[in-house]
């Protein structure tokens, strides 16, 4: 007798289960930080985790529980739990980056104080392991908690070298795709290897899927890097060309530098002067859009994205053929499209 899960599934589009998953992450997230006091250590996690956005990564883990023969709603609990990790993460940058907007909002310390946001952050990763706790199926809970574990701890080297790298005149594109791997990767990686994990999906699943999101979670942020100067500012919840005014040396910039000595005069002093001032000021910001479209950096930033999604699409060629695969070929997909 066919498979009453599969059927389904096969008749569910990508749209429609995105937002099944979704509305039961935005339902039980409600329901797990409902704790009111003391107020300034829950309202700042239930600012950050409740006011919204696409629930990109608990959506994958239970996409990727489906890819590998098991029942999304069983990684429901581990898939919030990447969430909660993920916005641990954000509260924390936003403080070292000295961020004054995050998705359109303050960010928690300005909103409330550093010492809120640094509590509130710690609180989430506690939250956190309380919530994989809460999934069904735990027998392989060890593979479960080293994973997260690791991924913690690359997260946070990732934000070290970003800031390193601050510092440094020079980086290439192999030491800025190993910081990004750290530092926004890694989450997508921990999201699938949850949900392959209480899919109870084999070596070789686990493999495929951590190959899949490791290119996906590298175009997501070269998209970013696009998007952060090349979109529009309502769209986007930020500044535009915030990473321009931080000094951050992203692949546009990286790219910029590998074209200096073919560079207009003007280019190459207005790119120089983004080094030695670590940063430009908002008025300069439409120059560096100039710069960017003129020396092909934005074609170069596009056709990385594609290259990266592509890798993401054959990653999975290893996976079950079913509906599960089908909605990580789309979701690979649906990041390389996004505006904002």
């Amino acid at each position: 007798m066919p498979d009453l899960k599969s059927l389904t599934m096969q008749n569910t589009s990508f749209t429609e289960q995105y937002s099944r998953y979704k509305h039961a992450v935005e339902s039980t997230l409600a329901e797990i930080l409902a704790k009111q006091h003391p107020h300034t250590f829950y309202e700042p996690m239930r600012y950050t985790l409740l006011s919204g956005g696409k629930r990109v990564r608990p959506v994958l883990t239970m996409m990727a529980c489906d890819a590998v023969g098991g029942r999304g709603m069983d990684a429901l609990f581990a898939g919030i739990a990447v969430e909660m990790l993920h916005n641990f993460t954000l509260i924390h940058d936003d403080i070292m980056d000295a961020a004054s907007v995050r998705r359109g909002n303050p960010t928690v310390h300005v909103k409330w104080n550093e010492s809120a946001a640094i509590l509130s952050g710690d609180g989430l990763i506690a939250i956190a392991y309380q919530t994989l706790l809460r999934s069904p199926d735990l027998k392989r809970l060890a593979e479960l908690i080293t994973a997260v574990n690791f991924s913690i701890i690359e997260v946070c080297e990732g934000q070290a070298l970003d800031l390193e790298f601050q510092d440094r005149s020079h980086i290439s594109l192999d030491d800025y795709f190993q910081m990004i791997d750290k530092k926004t990767a890694k989450m997508l990686e921990l999201s699938v290897q949850l949900g392959g994990i209480l899919g109870n999906g084999s070596t070789a699943h686990l493999q495929a899927l951590t190959a899949y999101a490791y290119a996906s979670g590298i175009a997501f942020q070269v998209q970013d890097d696009l998007l952060d100067i090349a979109a529009d500012g309502a769209k986007l919840g930020k500044t535009v060309g915030g990473d321009i005014l931080e000094g951050k040396k992203t692949f546009l910039i990286i790219k910029a530098l590998e074209k200096h000595d073919s560079m207009s005069q003007d280019d190459r002093l207005l790119l120089e002067h983004f080094l030695a001032n670590r940063g430009l000021n908002e008025e300069h910001i439409p120059a560096m859009q100039r710069l960017f479209e003129r020396n092909g950096i934005f074609d170069d930033a596009q056709a990385e994205v594609a290259k990266l999604t592509q890798k993401a699409h054959h990653a999975l060629d290893s996976l079950p053929n079913n509906a599960g695969r089908a909605y990580l070929h789309d979701f690979a997909t649906m990041l390389l499209e996004r505006t904002h």
